[in-house]
């Protein structure tokens, strides 16, 4: 029985698709235990139950969690944030030195920083054992999305950090496809396996929120944040002045209070904002909505990303109306999922939600199909779970 060690940064009760992974490889037989801070995510403070000091183990499903200290706060403040990182390399790193020798292969989920690989980078030069990364984020395009200027220097000692971690790493998976050529150039000869999010299985809940069933409904769920474009989707649904229509955004997130405020302020009637929902209570919601809205801004590395909002909407199979460019406009493009309009021109954001009401009562039924053959073949979870063991050598290749 193959042992495998991974390292995130975050974990259960954090809710990311490393979890059912974890869940998935212990079904298959596998012994998986897990390094990672105390849980914090998203209002980056200590979850109720847990004490943010020391070392713990903690027992979940038959794995261990080994945990250790966060820096609190880090949500507000980058000066937080980076050493945040800092610690967490100590932290995993020292955990990692220690019990690393009895296991086979150490697996890295990348949900944030690159950062988090270099713990088990540790742990191949002090044991020998293969490292695989599965990226979801992608170095160093965030690091000058979040504002770090790209000075010459700061260009070399990034493109040297990326390429060390890439180049360290047995095998490197991808959950975007727009991924792969960005990454190429400091992978050296490796190869760049695609493996894509998946939806992970819930216990339906009918929702607290109710949507009017007399309305058309364009629907909105997640995080609400500047790379959301959610002011530009307000403006655009605001100048399309459809009859009998309603925008639904459900979410929260760093620019929730700017979007709730730029409505009141501009007496937008027809747009209702709610607070973040439990993620069990989504697909009620998206039952009762007419189309789907997937918006991002226009960034060259934003629009290199698969949001997993896009496979919640696929679970349900409606209309999808993409305010972005790259790799989902292309997606949703390429499989008659819907329309897209230029996330940057509220006159085309306007036009497009008028044609989506139109697109959706001609295509409801070939999007469904689409969304279902999508779902089986592309997002396809055991597939999907397959070609990573695979990948990383937990079946012959």
């Amino acid at each position: 029985m193959k042992k495998i060690l991974v390292i995130s940064e975050v974990f259960y009760p954090e809710n990311f698709l490393i979890n059912d992974l974890v869940k998935e490889w212990k079904k298959q037989g596998y012994k998986v235990d897990i390094i990672s801070q105390y849980p914090s995510y998203p209002e980056s403070y200590v979850f109720p139950g847990y004490e943010n000091k020391g070392e713990s183990i903690e027992e979940w499903d038959g794995s261990k969690i080994y945990r250790f200290p966060f820096i609190e706060g880090y949500k507000t403040s980058i000066r937080k944030k980076i050493s945040n990182y800092i610690k967490y390399v100590r932290g995993a790193s020292k955990i990692g030195k220690r019990i690393a020798g009895d296991y086979d292969l150490v697996f890295v989920s990348q949900t944030g920083p690159l950062t988090v690989a270099l713990p088990a980078i540790a742990i191949k030069k002090k044991y020998h054992k293969p490292v695989s990364i599965w990226t979801f984020d992608i170095w160093p395009d965030v690091v000058y999305m979040y504002g770090v200027p790209r000075f010459f220097l700061t260009r070399i000692l990034l493109n040297l950090f990326v390429a060390y971690v890439y180049k360290n790493c047995d095998n490197i998976l991808v959950s975007s496809s727009g991924f792969k050529d960005s990454i190429a150039k400091y992978a050296g000869e490796k190869t760049i396996t695609y493996t894509p999010n998946w939806l992970q299985p819930v216990d339906f809940v009918i929702s607290e929120i109710r949507l009017d069933n007399t309305k058309f409904n364009f629907t909105f769920t997640g995080n609400i944040s500047l790379y959301q474009n959610m002011i530009n989707v307000v403006k655009g649904f605001d100048e399309a002045k459809l009859e009998n229509s309603i925008l639904n955004i459900i979410g929260n997130g760093s620019s929730y209070t700017e979007v709730k405020e730029y409505i009141e302020e501009h007496n937008i009637k027809n747009v209702n904002l709610h607070k973040r929902i439990p993620y069990n209570q989504i697909d009620d919601i998206l039952r009762h909505s007419d189309v789907f809205v997937l918006p991002l801004i226009p960034n060259e590395e934003i629009e290199k990303t698969e949001p997993l909002k896009l496979q919640s909407y696929l679970s349900v199979g409606k209309p999808i109306f993409g305010i972005l460019n790259g790799t989902c406009k292309t997606i949703i493009e390429e499989n008659n999922l819907g329309l897209c309009s230029d996330p940057a021109d509220i006159h085309s954001i306007a036009e497009g939600f008028r044609n989506m009401r139109i697109f959706s009562e001609q295509n409801t039924e070939k999007v469904r199909l689409s969304a279902m053959k999508l779902k089986e073949e592309r997002y396809n979870k055991e597939k999907i779970i397959q070609k990573i063991n695979k990948t990383i050598g937990l079946l012959s290749k």
